[in-house]
């Protein structure tokens, strides 16, 4: 490499080490308190490098553990005859690390379930590396990677031991020898943060979903008071907030795995909230989902389950008064015309959806009935698309496909997607996700093969293919011939063989109009290949 070279007025020129004289400090001072030089290995540093490029913090976190010693090795034989393998790996593992897990290493606060030493060893750890990186690779100080940790930097420095400390300020006093390491070194805020200091998201979601825990179960007996409606609109709104939050939860940190991926200095969304809160504030988002799922069963029986027997010791008596109250089924209003059912839904759909909490899924799969009755019902409200997405969660667990098709969900959905789908272009992402839920109740274990009743699906493909104008909104007839395909994959011998001529017409056409989408988005000719795939792979 050419040397760096800066002109004095003095002197002419004064070589890159002398620049720098405090990084060369760095190095002196490893050497001395180094053991004699021992290559480093490069099976571990390949290991390391493995594992720092995985996805969870776990694996991270003992590639990190890994790399610390041979990057030690490597500070011992610094300014000796290098491998240029080793190098090169070393550069990898610096460009592999993600800097969002270095920046929770430095975040890591004392908690009930970390002790002092804990978290003085974790916050250590990334400081070590990031010293014997800085003193390892060339330039660091203008390395952004390096420029970018310096607000968390300054902010751990008066809490940690000697030793860290130290390493910190030779990081910070290399990087305060650029104007962007200076500005960064400067600009930061060197103050004690108040670690009991929780940010006003987490409390404000929190407030709403203790409002919403001690209400629902008292909602059922207040259906004919004359506060209902107040009542009713005021957790509907703290439903639609916490959908909200859900969604910006679901996309911040989504955008904070991007990050880490790229391995860039993060540019998307800010950690919304630290992970210990965020731990605490699923487990009440799910409790109450798990209370709202059995109000709705509630509030659906006592609407529509018509149970007239029930024993007048079970009504709740108006307060003063000898006579009870009416049962719910007498209401005007029933559960599709309360606004509170489709914020419920929206809510609870959302977190199924995105959550992987299977207890909570098996007990929604147990209202299965109500969701289906709900999308079945048009006369006021909308809730086609929130319970689709719900069963989109649903059916991931074996009781949800059970469920759906012991309530007939097959039957439903596809008597939607022919008869109020098809024909209108508007409705097809409706349909969109009409085939997902179909789709992944055909792969599932516990299906098994395909039924008979199942099969004018195909037929429907064969049409929404045999009818396509042109290439424009071919989407959901896609979807739907993907469908055929999985069905006719599962199906017994004898069921492919009656339904031979659709398929063989379903095939000339999906590839004539294959040959068609050159232009097309690539998802709409990606399935397309996967149909024609698919029923070439037929034994028929």
């Amino acid at each position: 490499m050419l040397s760096l070279q800066t002109k004095t007025p003095r002197d002419g020129t004064l070589e890159s080490s002398q620049q720098h004289p405090i990084k060369e400090n760095m190095a002196q001072k490893s050497e001395k308190t180094q053991p004699p030089a021992i290559n480093a290995p490069t099976k571990e540093l390949e290991k390391a490098l493995d594992l720092l490029r995985a996805k969870d913090d776990t694996s991270r976190f003992v590639g990190l553990a890994l790399l610390k010693p041979v990057l030690e090795q490597e500070l011992s034989r610094k300014g000796g005859t290098e491998e240029e393998g080793t190098r090169t790996v070393i550069e990898q593992c610096w460009r592999a690390l993600p800097v969002k897990f270095l920046d929770r290493l430095l975040k890591t606060k004392l908690e009930s379930k970390r002790t002092r030493e804990e978290v003085g060893s974790m916050v250590g750890l990334a400081v070590a590396v990031l010293h014997a990186f800085m003193t390892i690779m060339d330039a660091p100080e203008k390395d952004d990677r390096f420029v970018g940790r310096v607000p968390l930097l300054m902010s751990v420095l008066r809490s940690t031991p000697p030793e860290t400390a130290t390493q910190i300020m030779e990081i910070l006093a290399t990087l305060a020898t650029t104007r962007e390491g200076s500005q960064a070194v400067f600009g930061a805020r060197d103050k004690d943060e108040k670690t009991d200091q929780k940010p006003k998201s987490y409390i404000f979601v929190t407030v709403l979903l203790i409002d919403i825990r001690s209400t629902i179960p008292s909602l059922q007996e207040r259906l004919h008071s004359a506060k209902y409606p107040d009542i009713s609109e005021r957790i509907a709104r703290a439903y639609d907030i916490i959908s909200a939050f859900i969604g910006f939860l679901v996309q911040s940190l989504e955008a904070l795995d991007n990050d880490d991926e790229d391995g860039g200095s993060g540019t998307g969304f800010p950690a919304p909230i630290p992970g210990d809160l965020l731990m605490k504030l699923r487990a009440n988002i799910s409790e109450v989902m798990s209370l709202t799922i059995e109000h709705l069963r509630d509030r659906y029986d006592s609407s529509t389950a018509g149970a007239a027997g029930l024993h007048p010791s079970a009504r709740t008596l108006v307060e003063g008064s000898a006579s009870p109250l009416p049962i719910a089924w007498d209401t005007s209003s029933g559960i599709s015309e309360d606004p509170l059912t489709l914020s419920q839904l929206r809510a609870l759909s959302l977190w199924l959806r995105e959550e992987e909490n299977d207890a909570l899924r098996q007990e929604a799969s147990g209202i299965m009935n109500v969701f289906l009755a709900l999308y079945q019902d048009i006369s006021g409200q909308d809730f086609r698309y929130p319970v689709l997405l719900s069963l989109e969660g649903i059916s991931e667990i074996a009781e949800g496909v059970e469920a759906f098709l012991r309530e007939e969900g097959w039957a439903i959905l596809t008597a939607d997607l022919e008869n109020n789908i098809l024909p209108i272009p508007s409705e097809h992402p409706r349909g969109i996700e009409i085939i997902r839920v179909l789709l992944a109740v055909v792969e599932a274990d516990v299906t098994g093969p395909a039924k008979e009743e199942w099969m004018p699906i195909v037929e429907v493909a064969r049409q929404s293919v045999v009818h396509a104008a042109d290439t424009t909104n071919l989407e959901l007839g896609v979807a739907i011939c993907q469908l055929a395909v999985e069905l006719m994959v599962r199906a017994p011998r004898g069921i492919r063989n009656r339904r031979r001529s659709a398929v063989v017409e379903l095939q000339k056409y999906a590839e004539a109009l294959l040959a068609k989408v050159d232009g097309a988005s690539g998802g709409v000719r990606d399935g397309l290949e996967e149909v024609v795939q698919g029923l070439n792979s037929l034994s028929l």
